[in-house]
């Protein structure tokens, strides 16, 4: 399931129960700021996959240092999520600053030419994770469901 359909399940669930509760002004629920929370060291970019497997966005790639030539480990997690590690592996980075994902690895993760992926990385660590939709999809409806239920 994904965050739409458990948003959508919420709210269905909550608007037939409606008329056992107090009138209420209809729209969306505000959300209460979170606790003192402190500030990630986390850096995220979404972008797009090219017919190639080139990721778009090479900001992150320039943050972690990663200079053209740098080799790079791939992992694949649950078919979803890319994890990419400076390290001798399968994987370099391109002249321009680009990442190209091997096509075994697009395959797995059933990636195709124009999909969106989120990147991320910490300051801390020397990695790119690289998150298909679907995994997006999966967290969010988690998360969602685990909060609102």
């Amino acid at each position: 399931m994904n965050l739409v359909e458990a948003l959508a399940g919420i709210e269905a669930a909550s608007t037939t129960n409606r008329a056992t509760r107090s009138p209420r002004v209809d729209g969306l629920p505000v959300a209460r700021p979170p606790e003192r929370v402190q500030r990630g060291t986390s850096c995220y970019a979404f972008t797009t996959i090219d017919v190639h497997g080139r990721l778009g966005d090479r900001s992150l790639v320039r943050l972690l240092n990663w200079l053209p030539g740098t080799l790079l480990k791939p992992t694949v997690l649950n078919d979803r999520i890319i994890v990419l590690r400076r390290s001798p592996g399968t994987v370099t980075v391109l002249k321009l600053g680009h990442i190209r994902l091997p096509a075994a690895i697009r395959h797995r993760c059933q990636l195709h030419a124009g999909d969106g992926l989120l990147l991320t990385t910490s300051a801390a660590r020397d990695l790119l994770v690289v998150c298909t939709t679907a995994a997006l999809d999966q967290a969010l409806g988690s998360y969602v469901r685990g909060r609102l239920l």
